[in-house]
């Protein structure tokens, strides 16, 4: 048997390689031994291990990059730290509110990280969305978290000034940013225009620990105008907020999921898959004690403590005090944003788009949802026949066709009401009461087929099938549709896969590549 020393240096080794492929990206097993400082065989020993349990994956060149099992881990550890419903329902009120893209963000490391986001309906902030990593010397939400972290905290990062401004090439001293530091404080909140992207200004205030420390920050932000023509409302809106969210913290209590995540390492004594057990049974608990953990892995309680120190010391735990509780480190949030930021949904469509039509000779393409309309994003033309009703770019409302109701079928009710009492607003749909209930059915229909069928609907002689495409949380985020002549679209092929299914087996394939839970429905 390994020694204990040389097993616990293999989960750091572990840690570092997935440190190195975050740092570096999609890499080689060569080009991470040399990053590890280890010999070629053990990083690909280590890589493999990594890869039983998802936390790492290859991609379609073979190279390795972060696996989906970390969205995973970044949710349990969002889960830990905050009422995430208590979260949403804030996120919801200040968009709706106030029409701006509203998120909430947490110190990390010397840096602010976005744990949350609701788009506004007009411009979607791509630079801010969840998972993105700011500095601490940028924009109103970094400002406020730097404000109120302790002062050997702000003066390290005064320390490290002056730096350069993301929106420009005008760099800010330190003089200037410890102003800022002392008017947030004076004031208890933070403006800041055109700091982080261009155009845009955001509005900051504090979310508090329940010892008064910074806990997050809470950011409405949009267009200059529309940030500064409502100031003196969205700086009550969004105080409100904060102080709710505030209040909840003095409550919240993290709560074990009912999902139950595996926590079998599959007879397989590898370490690595050890210590993703344990990583998974917090994930399950939120919070637990090494006690605790030894039950539920049945490992020797020394062994459990031996990877719960090596796993802290990396960011992957973090300990409630120096004999407190464990739950799974924030570091988790970043890795899990640095991953949400490079899935690239256009770029892994592409060759199953191309799969579907060379087995069907049918235009093959991707929608998403922009505001009350699908929208085209990839498309692959049909041989026989090519419907140009949705060419790439073109978009169609959410009730009409197979793509759109696939995309609206699995949302949740209230978001259908929305949308029926949004487009009940135009001359040409008739929502009434009746023909609202009959739109639901079909909805439901949809959900309980897990498909969308358009059958001579917008085009004689045209069929078309959807399917939904979900994220990691199982929301629904876009549809494929195969669309052709109905006889074949509708056709039960003598041999073969039929195009429901080739359309629903994409659809789960692009699913899987965004970390989508099993069975793929929210």
């Amino acid at each position: 048997m390994k020694p204990a020393a040389n097993v616990i240096q293999l989960v750091a080794k572990a840690t570092q390689v997935i440190d190195e492929i975050s740092n570096l990206g999609p890499s080689t097993s060569a080009e991470l031994a040399k990053a590890v400082e280890e010999p070629r065989p053990s990083v690909y020993r280590i890589v493999s291990a990594l890869e039983q349990p998802g936390l790492v994956r290859r991609s379609e060149d073979g190279r390795i990059e972060l696996g989906t099992q970390i969205l995973h881990l970044g949710e349990a550890a969002a889960d830990a730290i905050i009422d995430r419903k208590v979260l949403a329902e804030q996120l919801d009120a200040v968009q709706r509110q106030l029409g701006l893209t509203a998120s909430f963000w947490i110190p990390r490391n010397e840096t602010a990280v976005c744990l949350e986001q609701v788009d506004a309906t007009d411009v979607d902030l791509f630079e801010l969305s969840s998972g993105r990593i700011l500095p601490m010397h940028a924009g109103a939400a970094s400002h406020v978290l730097l404000a109120f972290q302790p002062e050997e905290v702000r003066e390290s990062v005064l320390g490290a000034a002056p730096y350069d401004r993301l929106s420009s090439k005008t760099p800010i001293d330190a003089d200037t940013l410890r102003n800022h530091i002392e008017e947030t404080r004076r004031q208890g909140w933070r403006l800041e225009v055109n700091e982080v992207v261009d155009g845009i200004a955001a509005i900051s205030f504090p979310v508090l620990n329940p010892d008064g420390t910074i806990f997050g920050s809470l950011t409405a932000a949009g267009l200059v105008d529309q940030v500064l023509l409502q100031q003196d409302e969205a700086r009550d809106v969004i105080g409100e907020a904060a102080r709710t969210l505030t209040e909840a913290m003095l409550h919240f209590i993290p709560k074990p999921t009912a999902r139950v995540l595996s926590t079998s390492t599959d007879n397989s004594p590898s370490i690595v898959a050890k210590a993703n057990a344990l990583m998974e049974a917090l994930a399950n608990e939120r919070i637990s004690t090494s006690a605790r953990l030894t039950e539920l892995l049945d490992e020797p309680v020394s062994s459990v403590y031996r990877m719960l120190a090596t796993l802290a010391e990396a960011g992957w735990v973090e300990q409630l005090g120096p004999r407190g509780a464990f739950r799974i480190g924030s570091k988790l949030i970043s890795l899990s944003g640095k991953l949400l930021n490079d899935l690239d949904l256009r770029r892994a469509a592409v060759p199953v788009l191309r799969s579907i039509h060379e087995a069907t000779g049918e235009s093959a393409f991707m929608c998403i949802r922009r505001n009350t309309r699908a929208v085209c994003i990839e498309r692959v033309d049909g041989k026989r026949v090519n419907s140009r009703l949705l060419a790439l770019g073109g978009s169609l409302p959410l009730h009409t066709g197979a793509a759109p109701r696939a995309l609206l079928a699995f949302e949740d009710r209230q978001t259908w009401e929305d949308y029926a009492s949004i487009v009940s607003q135009n001359a040409d749909i008739q929502f009434d009461v009746r023909a609202r209930t009959k739109f639901y059915s079909e909805l439901e229909a949809i959900r309980s087929a897990g498909y969308s069928l358009s059958d001579d609907e917008l085009t004689p002689g045209i069929a078309a099938i959807g399917a939904p495409i979900f994220d990691h949380k199982g929301h629904v985020v876009a549809s494929l549709c195969v669309s052709g002549l109905r006889e074949g679209i509708l056709a039960e092929p003598e041999d073969g896969r039929t195009v429901i299914e080739l359309a629903r087996e994409g659809a789960r394939h692009l699913s899987e590549y965004l970390g989508a839970p099993t069975p793929a429905q929210p």
